[in-house]
């Protein structure tokens, strides 16, 4: 009868009385302290659906100690009732002593609950992972521990969060443990396979340190050849050949690998060494150059994990354990990913960007973080065109970024050639200038531009006469000028793309880059008193409408309160929200409200608008912001998180 008055509870959710669900809480840490298993059961069951409802996470944070000893229950369905309500209680604050405790116990965990704790353990340490190198390590411990419960859809998702994250250490730091992890002869496979592809993209990042060389790293992974399989090979196939382009030491190595396995009876072992030794014979060393470069950022998607979950008995249910919909609290790092994904969608890993076309940068659902294009634009690159030189990167995200929230910069500059912009908006409408100036000792030739025609601008491009069809000719120390005006139909989360082709000195130059109109420049400042921002705050509480995520501090700006200074000038100078005073409760907390302006019409003539709010919480103690925005459209969700992140991260 109890039990059922709590499903009663439970069913009434957040309108039933508090203090009932209060009460409710305390009879059931009761029940799951005492020493018959049936009624332990029934309570870590009717307590993972209690706890579901809003403001029952602090409460049932009180049952912790006992629900950490039910794993160690020698009842097997006890168990996993535990391992259950730990995932469902499990937030910030919690989770590394939910995981670290799951972790440890998994060395002596049964062979029937080792995949289910495997799986769970990944999407917490994903979902609440302040530092992402916390989340690398407990992934390569899940992998020494239980490696052949590591599923292919985990270590496509810890290489995919690696390569999305190129700010900070994480991509040297990931490279460094994973060279570690596998110097010894005895290392699971799955290892094997994340160390080579980790290092064939980001070991140059570690090459100058101590025992970390190319060589090196070439013979870690060499040494496990004879063991792996077919599939691990192929992997460390092209980690040879990224290797081998990046170390001039490395090639004598790795050419022997590539003649031997030209006749290999695996189609896809044979196919690869021929490629990548006839590679340097076909083609120039800037073409192999721009075909062996790192991958660009993965497509941002919703971890796949969650729906690896196999569905339970009582409340292991997805609809109940992982279809709830977390309070900001509990939010955390997995809302950088908003969009759909199946298991096991990483690409090949030896699918090379083509022809060295600099890719944009995906990463945290961003299309913002680098000024550089994907490739395919307009129509495909010659053969024989320079590309974007690779150590220019790291400067063009940087001012790409800038220009996000700022009426004129430089976008991209090196010995040849510099592109400034200059632009400003009202409502839906907005200017663009760009000037492209010669700053070589010679001409430039037949330069002219492609532009992404998108269906949610409207343009009209003017400019110096040839600039956009035939090419013009830019003399030196002179400038073409290309002016957009420009009108925004509806949301929209990228960035246009812009390609800039030329001649100069003979040779042929395509600089694929990306033009900072986004989502912000058309919005306009709203001022909300506290309760109509409160108000509608909770109206837009739903998922699809909500996006957030944790990024840290930058390393040489910890947070203070200048920082939060310059976080307020953001919100109201680059983004153009309105600032909302009484409705934050801390000092590091700031909300804002803006419109975003579309010059398209409803049924009435009406233009069409989009109410956006934005919240921005700093941690101080942990270094971290967290970025939330809600408004009615998700895609404008997203544009504006994407735009304060990357502002964030050069504050």
């Amino acid at each position: 009868i109890l039990f059922e008055a709590v499903n009663l509870i439970v069913v009434w959710g957040a309108s039933g009385p508090a203090q009932q669900r209060e009460a409710a809480m305390r009879l059931l840490g009761k029940f799951i302290s005492v020493r018959e298993p049936n009624i332990r059961y029934l309570g870590l069951m009717t307590m993972a659906r209690l706890a579901q409802l809003e403001g029952s996470n602090q409460s049932i944070k009180k049952h912790q100690a006992t629900v950490l000893v039910s794993l160690r229950d020698a009842d097997i369905s006890v168990r996993k009732r535990a391992l259950d309500l730990l995932f469902v209680m499990c937030d910030t604050d919690n989770a590394e002593q939910i995981v670290d405790e799951l972790v440890s116990h998994l060395v002596n965990a049964d062979a029937a609950i080792r995949e289910e704790m495997v799986l769970k353990i990944a999407i917490l340490a994903e979902k609440y992972a302040t530092d992402l190198r916390w989340y690398v390590d407990t992934i390569l411990k899940l992998i020494t521990i239980s490696g052949d419960h590591v599923s292919d859809s985990i270590w496509h998702r810890v290489v995919q969060i690696i390569t999305n994250h190129p700010q900070g250490d994480l991509q040297a730091y990931a490279a460094a443990t994973l060279l570690v992890a596998a110097s010894p002869r005895r290392c699971h496979e799955t290892a094997v396979r994340v160390a080579a592809y980790v290092l064939g993209e980001f070991g140059f990042l570690i090459a100058e340190r101590p025992g970390m060389s190319g060589e090196e790293q070439f013979r870690v992974l060499h040494q496990h050849w004879p063991t792996v399989n077919k599939k691990t090979r192929s992997i460390l196939l092209s980690s040879y050949a990224k290797l081998a382009n990046l170390y001039e030491e490395c090639r004598p190595l790795v050419s022997p690998v590539f003649s031997k396995n030209k006749d290999n009876v695996d189609v896809e072992i044979q196919q690869r060494s021929c490629e990548y030794e006839m590679m340097r014979v076909a083609f120039s060393p800037e073409q192999v150059e721009d075909l062996l470069r790192e991958m660009p950022p993965f497509e941002d998607k919703q971890s796949p994990l969650a729906s690896g979950i196999s569905q339970g008995n009582g409340t292991n249910r997805d609809d109940e354990i992982l279809g709830q919909a977390p309070s900001p609290s509990q939010q955390s790092i997995d809302n950088m990913n908003s969009t759909e994904s199946q298991q096991n969608t990483l690409p090949p890993i030896d699918e090379d960007d083509d022809e060295g076309d600099v890719p944009s940068s995906r990463g945290n659902g961003s299309n913002y973080s680098n000024g550089a294009r994907s490739r395919n634009v307009a129509s495909p690159r010659t053969n024989d065109a320079i590309g974007i030189p690779k150590e220019i990167i790291p400067a063009m995200r940087k001012a790409f970024s800038n220009l996000c929230t700022s009426e004129m910069g430089v976008l991209f500059e090196n010995r040849v050639l510099q592109v400034g912009i200059k632009h400003r908006y009202e409502g839906s409408q907005g200017t663009v200038s760009c000037f492209f100036g010669n700053l070589s000792e010679s001409p430039l030739k037949n330069l002219h531009c492609q532009i992404d025609h998108c269906d949610h601008l409207r343009m009209e491009i003017q400019g110096t006469p040839g600039i956009v069809e035939d090419g013009c000719d830019v003399k030196v120390k002179t400038q073409a000028k290309l002016r957009l005006n420009v009108q925004v139909l509806a949301p929209y989360d990228d960035a246009p793309a812009l390609r800039v082709i030329f001649e100069h000195d003979g040779n042929l130059y395509d600089y694929p880059l990306r033009l900072p109109i986004v989502a912000t420049c058309f919005m306009e400042p709203v001022s909300l008193e506290t309760g109509a921002f409160k108000s509608r705050w909770q109206s837009l509480a739903q998922n699809d409408r909500e996006c957030q995520e944790i990024v840290k501090a930058p390393a040489n700006s910890p947070i203070t309160e200048e920082s939060m200074n310059k976080i307020v000038t953001m919100i109201t100078e680059g983004l153009k929200f309105g600032l909302c005073p009484g409705c934050d409760p801390t000092p590091w907390t700031v909300s804002g409200a803006a419109t975003f302006r579309t010059g398209a019409k409803d049924q009435n003539g009406n233009n069409i608008n989009v109410g956006c709010l934005l919240r921005v919480e700093a941690n101080p103690t942990r270094g971290a912001y967290r970025v939330t925005t809600r408004t009615l459209h998700p895609t404008c969700s997203k544009a504006v998180k994407n735009v304060a992140l990357v502002t964030i991260k050069i504050i």
